[in-house]
């Protein structure tokens, strides 16, 4: 299984995240409601799949070398 966390537009409500994530082959849990990033939400995205998770980073962070991405993912 891999994760990532990432902070998500307050914006966005959790039913769209847990679609989004949903779309993208993941799910999504929500961990803090105030994160660390000027208080956005903080979600981990999980999959059991790494390029699934890949593809879901990459639509949330945009472009990102592959060093960026090693650090947002974890397996576990």
């Amino acid at each position: 299984m891999y994760i990532a966390e990432l902070d998500i537009s307050a914006e966005a409500s959790q039913e769209s995240v847990h679609q989004f994530a949903t779309e993208h082959g993941c799910t999504a849990e929500l961990i803090a409601e105030y994160g660390p990033a000027g208080g956005n939400p903080l979600y981990q995205f999980s999959s059991d799949s790494k390029d699934c998770l890949e593809e879901l980073v990459s639509q949330v962070l945009g472009d990102i070398d592959q060093e960026h991405m090693s650090a947002t993912i974890q397996e576990i």
